[in-house]
């Protein structure tokens, strides 16, 4: 297998999902076994950087709980944990435009709150002028993906975008390769595994890049 990396620049932020307690289930829950698909987020918006938080350097993480209602909107939302310079503004602006199915029991819908972290992190390209040591994957696990479960246009190339964190916290941050959902997953196992050194700006501190990974199955 080869591997292909590239480096680009922006900001970032990246969203994680913590399920709640289910607000309602149905009547027979009680009776024994219960046939049980959990939610599922199909789209989450992006929350942008404002342009004070950028000025100001602002990073961190926002954690709202959403409420997502067994109709298939979003309910009830709180926010746990914020940011200034309206960066809470736009990550409770992003959750109120979360796509998802709902959490089913029984076949019967049902409600579910789930804990969402929108991660701000301002980072540099890899080949920045600012940045003293690049980051450097050291270990980059293959994933257990075919070259026949890929899809011809694919060509028998997965090219995937990576954000490697300045504590060592590695991520999807863009499927580039069009992949299905069982695909992801298998490809979001190896990520999780991907070791690196972080990159270093002239300045003594790690800051987070982007990589863009090409494997070549």
């Amino acid at each position: 297998m080869k591997v292909k990396l590239f480096a680009a620049l922006a900001s970032l932020f990246l969203v994680t999902f913590t399920v709640g307690a289910e607000a309602q289930a149905p009547a027979s829950a009680a009776s024994g076994a219960l046939r049980v698909r959990e939610h599922q987020i199909l789209d989450t918006p992006r929350a942008p950087y404002t342009v004070q938080a950028r000025e100001n350097q602002i990073q961190g993480i926002v954690s709202l709980q959403v409420e997502l209602k067994a109709n298939g909107s979003v309910g009830e939302i709180t926010p746990l944990s914020t940011l200034p310079h309206g960066l809470t503004e736009q990550a409770l602006s992003s959750a109120r435009n979360l796509r998802f199915r709902p959490k089913m029991i029984d076949g019967v819908p049902v409600d579910v709150s789930v804990t969402v972290n929108y991660r701000f992190s301002l980072y540099h390209s890899n080949t920045d002028p600012d940045i003293e040591t690049r980051a450097q994957i050291t270990s980059l696990p293959r994933p257990a993906i075919k070259r026949s479960e890929l899809p011809p246009s694919a060509n028998g190339r997965i090219k995937v975008e990576l954000f490697l964190g300045p504590d060592g916290q590695v991520s999807v941050f863009q499927y580039i390769t069009e992949l299905s959902t069982e695909l992801k997953g298998r490809l979001n196992t190896a990520v999780r595994d991907v070791k690196f050194k972080p990159a270093v700006l002239k300045n003594g501190k790690r800051t987070g890049v982007t990589m863009v990974v090409e494997y070549v199955i």
